[in-house]
């Protein structure tokens, strides 16, 4: 007997993205938003969700779901590249379990991805990074906390969550000045750090009387920082580094530029292009290579340094009710 969509989508969520790959909670909720997305599209073609079948989800519902997603949801071409890759990871996952489907899954992982225009990420130069903390004023508490804050940020170019999880236990000063990363995939790297941001660092902990298993970033209510909390205080001196050196910082600055700045300073520098990779948690150097987009000569040089080089690269819980609750499922995984 032939399973329907919902069995198969909790399948996957299940026992492959999370069981198999590990993978962490936003990266989870990612996937999740996908598929609710895909349940209102077919609610609003008119058919029953609780009772769509795997075969229903052919190659030409996925396209309209495509253009529903640009023509109703006004997504761009790097948003739809991203539900289309989930989408093509579930059939991928289908392919594998249930090969009688084989003809289904080959041409919905043949949809071509969207062109679209490869821009390097937004960064900022190194004097726009040395204005930006030079306008923190660290003899206050709130300043120093903010110093030791932005400079971590940028001189482990860690994602903003990354930061956030962050305990005190986490930050080894001493000769080989490290911090221990909890990122994507629940897999854990170690970041050396600048003796610079070590004394920093250091001194924030032992002013704010920092115990081991402490948050080492906490707002004023002893709760740890969001990324709200973060993009706030960015915001706030990148505005005051512009007042002081107008036109410094160009745009509305995020956190993940910190992260895109140090990791372009570092190519610009002629790093190799894999250790970069390393120190940002990328999986794969496909991902680290945008960084060389930013200069044609660094793009050379990177490009000669690496020629060389070669990389070897529970369903029972449920009731059938709740199976067949496909919306419930994805709103449990929130």
């Amino acid at each position: 007997m032939n399973e329907n969509f919902s069995f198969y989508v909790q399948r996957y969520f299940m026992s492959y993205l999370m069981k198999q790959h590990n993978y962490g909670s936003n990266t989870i909720s990612s996937y999740r938003d996908t598929f609710r997305l895909f349940l209102k599209f077919m609610a609003e073609s008119h058919t029953d969700i609780s009772k769509i079948e795997i075969e229903e989800v052919s190659y030409d519902i996925v396209l309209k779901f495509l253009a529903w997603l640009a023509d109703i949801r006004k997504n761009g071409v790097s948003t739809k590249n991203v539900r289309l890759a989930h989408i093509k990871s579930f059939f991928r996952y289908v392919l594998m379990t249930a090969p009688e489907y084989s003809e289904q899954c080959r041409k919905i992982l043949n949809i071509p991805f969207g062109k679209e225009d490869k821009k390097p990420p937004a960064c900022m130069s190194t004097n726009a990074i040395k204005q930006l903390l030079a306008s923190i004023d660290s003899s206050s508490d709130e300043g120093l906390r903010h110093l030791a804050l932005l400079s971590l940020i940028y001189d482990s170019a860690c994602r903003v969550q990354e930061i956030i999880t962050l305990n005190v236990v986490d930050f080894h000063a001493g000769q080989c000045c490290r911090i221990y990363v909890h990122g994507k995939g629940n897999k854990y790297r170690s970041i050396p750090l600048l003796s610079e941001t070590e004394k920093i660092v250091s001194v924030y902990i032992k002013h704010f009387h920092l115990t081991s298993d402490s948050p080492l970033f906490c707002n004023k209510k002893g709760e740890r920082l969001t990324r709200q909390g973060i993009r706030y205080i960015l915001q706030k001196y990148s505005k005051m580094a512009n007042e002081s050196t107008p036109g410094i910082i160009d745009g509305a600055v995020s956190p993940h530029w910190l992260r895109h700045s140090k990791a372009t300073h570092l190519v610009e520098r002629g790093v190799n292009l894999y250790n970069v990779r390393d120190f940002l948690g990328h999986e794969s150097i496909a991902t680290t290579q945008i960084y060389l987009t930013t200069n044609p000569d660094v793009t050379r040089k990177a490009i000669e340094s690496v020629a060389e080089k070669t990389v070897p690269e529970s369903l029972g819980y449920f009731s059938q009710d709740e199976r067949n609750d496909l919306l419930s499922f994805l709103d449990s995984l929130g």
